[in-house]
C-alpha cells in the first residue's frame, strides 16, 4: 500500500509541477520582492561570496503557489525566470549554471542530453553521461538500455554505446541517481521497485560498466542489512551527495528512515504516531565497500535526520543544546567522528535554530541558514568557526523592494558560495 501512496504523491507533484510551469507568467517581475544578504556583525568578507537558492510563490495554496526559482547574494535577487536558454523550462535553478556551462563549453557533446547533473560526471579528463532509456517513473520494459556517451577532453574524442538493464522486467519504474567513473569503470548508480520485493522498499543499485569493454562487469546493491532494525522497517532510503554535482565523489552516502509499521488508515490520515530513527550508510566508490555511519550516540538522532553538510569526504553535523551548538566532522576516509568546539549561543542565534535550518561549510567555518522567511522577520544567518567554535558572522535576508504578499513564501533550499 506504501508502494501505491507513494506513486500517487508523484503524479500529483508533475501534474501541479506543469500546471504551475504553465501559469508562471502570470507572475509579474515588476510585483516580485527583492532580497539581499546583509553582514550585521562579524567579518563581512564571510558573506561578500554567499549565494542563497531558494523558491519564491504567492497565493499559497496546500503548500503550492504561483513563483519562481531565484538566487540572492549581497548585491540583490535574480529569478530563475530571467535567464533565458533551451535548459531552463526542463530543469531545476540549482543546476542550470553547470548545465549551461556545459552546453557553451561542450556544445556538440551536449547536444540532444538531458538537462540533469545526476546523468553527467566530469574530471580533468572526462566528460560522461548515461541516460535509461525509459522516461522517469515510467513502466521499465524488456528493452531497456543503459545509453552511454564519454568525451576525452584532452583529445576531443567521443565514443557511445548501450547496454542492457539486466533483469529490467522485474522492475516497475527506475531512475538514474548519480554517475561516477572510478579504475576505468563507470557506475551508474540508480533508484527502482522491484515488482519482487516483499518489504516494499526501493532497490539502489550500483552497475559497474567496463569503459573499454562496454559492458557491465558488476551489478550491486545497497546493503540495507547493515541497519540494525530491532523489531522496526524501513520506511525511506534516500541519496544524500553526488545527485546535484557532476564532480567526482568517491563516497556516497545514504539515509535510512526507520519505525514503526503503520496501517493503511495511517499512511492515509499521515500520522506520524511512530518513534522515527535514521541511520547512515557510506559506500567507497573506488572499493564498492559499504559501511554503516555509527554517529547516533554521539551526535544524537535529531544531527541525523536534520541539516548537516557533505564537504568530499568528510560530514559536518550539529547538536544544539540549550544554550551551546556543537560542530562535529566524521571522516568517511578514515571512519572517524571528531568533536570541535562548542559555541554559546545569543538569545537571537538559538531562536534561530528552533526553525528548519541549512548548514553549509566554507573557508573554515560553519554556516546556518534559516530555511522559511517569516513574515515580518529577518532570515537569520550566522557563522561558527569550526577549530575555535566562536561565532564569526551575523547576518540577515531582508527585503528590499515591496513587501512580499500576506500568503507568500521564501523558501531557500541550497547555500553556495561562489569564488
Amino acid at each position: 500500500m506504501k508502494r501505491y501512496v507513494k506513486l500517487i504523491i508523484i503524479a500529483i507533484v508533475i501534474l501541479l509541477s506543469i500546471g504551475v510551469y504553465y501559469i508562471q507568467p502570470m507572475f509579474s517581475a515588476d510585483e516580485r520582492p527583492e532580497f539581499k544578504i546583509i553582514a550585521n556583525s562579524g567579518d563581512e568578507t564571510l558573506s561578500e561570496n554567499m549565494v542563497l537558492k531558494g523558491y519564491y510563490s504567492e497565493n499559497v495554496m496546500l503548500g503550492m503557489g504561483i513563483g519562481d526559482d531565484l538566487k540572492i547574494t549581497s548585491k540583490g535577487t535574480t529569478y530563475y525566470s530571467e535567464s533565458t536558454n533551451s535548459f531552463q523550462s526542463q530543469t531545476s535553478e540549482s543546476d542550470y549554471e553547470k548545465i549551461n556551462q556545459l552546453q557553451e563549453d561542450y556544445r556538440s557533446f551536449m547536444r540532444g542530453k538531458e538537462p540533469n547533473l545526476a546523468n553527467f560526471f566530469e574530471d580533468d579528463t572526462l566528460l560522461a553521461y548515461a541516460e535509461l532509456t525509459t522516461n522517469n517513473y515510467s513502466s521499465v520494459t524488456e528493452d531497456e538500455e543503459f545509453k552511454i556517451e564519454v568525451l576525452n577532453k584532452k583529445t576531443n574524442k567521443e565514443s557511445s554505446f548501450s547496454v542492457d538493464l539486466p533483469k529490467g522486467t522485474n522492475y516497475s519504474y527506475m531512475y538514474i541517481e548519480d554517475i561516477e567513473v572510478a579504475n576505468n569503470q563507470l557506475i551508474i548508480v540508480t533508484n527502482g521497485y522491484s515488482l519482487n520485493n516483499e518489504n516494499e522498499q526501493d532497490e539502489h543499485h550500483f552497475y559497474s560498466i567496463s569503459l573499454p569493454n562496454e559492458k557491465i562487469e558488476k551489478d550491486e546493491s545497497l546493503q540495507l542489512d547493515l541497519v540494525n532494525l530491532d523489531g522496526k522497517q524501513i520506511q525511506y532510503v534516500e541519496l544524500l551527495s553526488g545527485m546535484n554535482t557532476v564532480q567526482t565523489s568517491k563516497f556516497l552516502v545514504y539515509r535510512v528512515e526507520i519505525g514503526d509499521e503503520q496501517s493503511e488508515t495511517e499512511l492515509y490520515e499521515d500520522q506520524e504516531i511512530y518513534e522515527t530513527t535514521y541511520e547512515l550508510i557510506g559506500v567507497n566508490i573506488e572499493t564498492g565497500e559499504q559501511f554503516l555511519i555509527d554517529l547516533s550516540d554521539e551526535v544524537g538522532n535529531q544531527a541525523l535526520s536534520s541539516a548537516f553538510s557533505i564537504e568530499k569526504d568528510i560530514l559536518y553535523f550539529y547538536k544544539k543544546n540549550k544554550e551551546t551548538i556543537t560542530i562535529y566532522t566524521y571522516s568517511l576516509e578514515q571512519k572517524e567522528l571528531r568533536e570541535m568546539e562548542t559555541a554559546e549561543l545569543s538569545e537571537a542565534q538559538k531562536t534561530a535554530l528552533k526553525e528548519e535550518v541549512t548548514l553549509s561549510v566554507y573557508n573554515g567555518a560553519a554556516f546556518f541558514v534559516n530555511n522559511d522567511k517569516i513574515k515580518g522577520k529577518d532570515q537569520h544567518i550566522m557563522a561558527f568557526d569550526l577549530e575555535s567554535g566562536k561565532a564569526v558572522f551575523e547576518g540577515s535576508l531582508i527585503e528590499t523592494k515591496k513587501q512580499s504578499a500576506t500568503n507568500s513564501e521564501l523558501y531557500l533550499y541550497e547555500v553556495n558560495f561562489q569564488e
